[in-house]
């Protein structure tokens, strides 16, 4: 059976019962693994197989889903499932993203307001496994989520054994903007679709984020062991396909000091690479942090930052390694 995680954010109990103004205390991560494609209220109400729910690895007693609650947090509105989960014995008050990623501006410490309530409307998995924030990438801790990284945090590198991350990016995108423009919509590779379990979950990737291919063909058409395509270009091989179901995303990118083979999912992947077409489009404020950083950026000087670590196919010769293959 399919396993979903989200985040989830720990309220008092009082908040469940009667609203106000609460403190986030915890900030957790819940794995759902169920058969068919709903998360329901209640274990009973469930008509499939049961859904076997963890909290940061460890199993539950009981769980019950209440509310669709409109908050105030940050100075924002969000919308979120309230719900409780018994552990060891212990009913404990959570509250999640209604698609299952982070709520932004959330932190423990900070203050939400109820604003409106309804009953709790049960959740379609399609629509939680649409952010890339919860991809698992390996670092010298094991596996962790990609948004819970920091600057400095270690990662586990194919060329250079570990590596501090010298920068991450976030580049949220609502509704509208994949409305506007549907070729920023999210690339989904499908759990073990490289074979040998490989990636171990279904893997979400921005379209331009490049992945490495290896084996005979690549060596045979382009002379070397190793190269990397986009992920866009793998579309219709093996299951991978764009998500075209997902309302909103938010990709984040990790940067270190030279481009890197990383490990996300599992999956051999590449890290953020400033090329020409990446500076002329993205945010601003984004490159001028990485200018700070990385100052030989400027003045395109040639640096291990902006050296690829592996060949970069175009798509139409990842079209020929298909029809060679």
């Amino acid at each position: 059976m399919p396993v979903r995680t989200v985040n989830i954010y720990e309220v008092p109990n009082s908040y469940v019962g009667s609203g106000g103004t609460v403190t986030i205390s915890n900030i957790l991560t819940m794995q759902v693994k169920d058969g068919d494609g709903f998360l329901d209220a209640t274990e009973s109400a469930d008509p499939g197989s049961s859904q076997i729910i963890t909290v940061d690895g460890n199993g539950i007693d009981d769980y019950r889903f209440y509310y669709d609650d409109r908050i105030r947090i940050d100075g924002h509105n969000e919308t979120v499932k309230t719900f409780q989960l018994q552990i060891d014995g212990v009913w404990r008050s959570f509250i999640m993203n209604d698609t299952g990623g982070s709520i932004p501006g959330a932190d423990i410490g900070d203050s939400i307001s109820l604003r409106s309530y309804s009953n709790y409307t049960k959740i379609d998995y399609d629509d939680l496994a649409c952010f890339a924030v919860g991809t698992l990438i390996e670092t010298d801790r094991g596996q962790v989520a990609v948004e819970e990284l920091q600057v400095g945090d270690l990662v586990v590198t194919a060329d250079h054994g570990l590596q501090p991350i010298r920068w991450i990016g976030r580049s949220p995108l609502t509704q509208r903007d994949l409305l506007a423009r549907p070729h920023l919509r999210p690339i989904r590779i499908p759990s073990g679709s490289f074979g040998g379990g490989i990636p171990s979950r279904d893997l979400v990737l921005s379209p331009q984020h490049r992945v490495l291919l290896e084996g005979w063909q690549i060596e045979l058409n382009f002379g070397t062991r190793q190269v990397f395509a986009p992920a866009n270009a793998l579309v219709g091989s093996n299951g991978i396909k764009v998500d075209a179901t997902c309302e909103d995303i938010e990709y984040l990118h990790l940067m270190f000091d030279q481009h890197e083979v990383i490990y996300s999912e599992g999956l051999a992947s590449e890290s953020f690479l400033v090329g020409d077409t990446i500076r002329n489009n993205m945010d601003r404020a984004q490159l001028a942090e990485i200018l700070e950083l990385f100052p030989e950026l400027a003045d395109n000087r040639i640096s291990s930052v902006n050296i690829p670590a592996r060949p970069i196919l175009r798509n139409y010769e990842v079209q020929v390694l298909a029809a060679s293959a």
